[in-house]
């Protein structure tokens, strides 16, 4: 029991009651009610020390460990002063004077796409838009427990500035955050995070206001403004040495039968930097022995030596636009079309697994039923069983 498990996946099953469950070590798959894992009609967002944190569609956020049971509610979204609940929890309205205050310091730069230079008096989005166009990923302390954490949950791009937690407070705290928070992690008693201009920061709270604040400490990503990058995560490595995974996309142009048509796939390939602390820079890495897992929930890497049956010098990796699939869901999977000219995405939406020694993907776990092309609901999550 008090073994770290490798990690598992769990895929959604034909119904939104089923769930299947396999172990990345061991392999069997078990099929489980929702109801069970704590994740009927919930979206996964965080996954923390064998802790989910779901999300509803009525934007209610909640922790729950499903090897033991033990659930609790994390604070109400609108405990955040200028995120306003109507119509009964119905709506949520972001008065943005003061969340642009909090997280530029002041007035937007003119060439932020998203709030400068004009910028409208509120933003409105109903519960069920919360998990699609608000929220990200929740990330908790370690090893934490329903009397004793601290949350930080990393909102959407557009909205960019994280908000912070804790069992104590019971309220959530935006943070100061100008380039935007895209990942982050916890590791040796702090939150880290990567922003989307590629630097590396770690949080501090103030024991007398609650506040977190953040400082520069690490070199900015070598590559962080490559156009075909889409997205970056951190993990920490089986010595404790910071990563930084880096999700790359690009366009290639595929066959298709005898008459010469072709159609235009995206590509998925992964890089990997290690941080030397010692010197001060960031180093490219082949992982060697040791496995990676990313995706929107969770991002961790572990050793071969202690489990040996997972692939190591790999990526493995999940569907991690949670937005885009709840759009999907809400538009209906099997109705779903490419409108003419876009890009074939399913490499995206699939859950695979990249060698970065030869540079290929491969589809993970082929038999598990219904995965297809067809976009899945809610996307798969990484999970490390823990019965604490």
């Amino acid at each position: 029991m008090l073994r770290q498990e490798a990690p598992w996946v769990v895929f959604p099953g034909l119904t939104e009651e089923k769930a299947i469950v396999v172990s990345m070590a061991e392999g069997p798959t078990a099929s489980m009610r929702t109801s069970d894992l704590a994740l009927l009609h919930r979206v996964v967002i965080g996954s923390t020390d064998g802790w989910l944190v779901t999300a509803d569609k009525r934007a209610c956020l909640r922790m729950a460990n499903p090897a033991t049971g033990a659930q609790a509610a994390l604070p109400a979204i609108d405990t955040i002063p200028f995120l306003h609940a109507t119509g009964g929890g119905s709506w949520f309205t972001l008065d943005l004077e003061p969340f642009l205050q909090v997280r530029f310091g002041g007035p937007p730069p003119p060439e932020d796409k998203d709030w400068g230079p004009y910028t409208p008096r509120s933003s409105t989005l109903t519960a069920a838009q919360m998990r699609q166009s608000f929220y990200r990923k929740v990330v908790l302390s370690a090893s934490p427990q329903p009397g004793s954490y601290a949350a930080m949950l990393i909102t959407d791009r557009h909205v960019g500035a994280p908000a912070f937690a804790t069992a104590e407070d019971k309220v959530w705290r935006m943070a100061r955050s100008p380039a935007g928070v895209e990942d982050a992690i916890h590791h040796d008693g702090r939150f880290y995070s990567v922003t989307y201009a590629g630097d590396v920061e770690a949080w501090e709270r103030d024991a007398g206001t609650g506040e977190f604040t953040s400082k520069v400490v690490a070199p900015r990503l070598a590559g962080a403004d490559d156009k075909l990058l889409r997205r970056k995560y951190l993990a920490v490595s089986p010595e404790g040495k910071l990563m930084a995974v880096c999700k790359h996309v690009k366009q290639v142009q595929q066959e298709l039968g005898q008459y010469g048509h072709q159609k235009t796939i995206l590509r998925v390939f992964f890089t990997v930097q290690v941080l030397d602390q010692a010197h001060g820079r960031w180093e490219t890495a082949n992982v060697g022995d040791a496995a990676l897992f990313v995706g929107v929930n969770s991002s961790l890497c572990v050793s071969k030596r202690e489990h040996p049956r997972v692939a190591a010098g790999c990526i493995h990796f999940t569907n991690d636009e949670v937005g885009d699939a709840c759009l999907r869901h809400a538009l209906g999977s099997n109705n779903y079309q490419r409108s003419h000219g876009e890009p074939d995405d399913a490499e995206l939406r699939h859950t695979a697994v990249y060698i970065l020694k030869t540079g290929r993907t491969k589809r993970l776990l082929q038999h598990i039923p219904g995965e297809g092309d067809n976009p899945r609901w809610p996307p798969p999550v990484w999970f490390t069983p823990s019965f604490l």
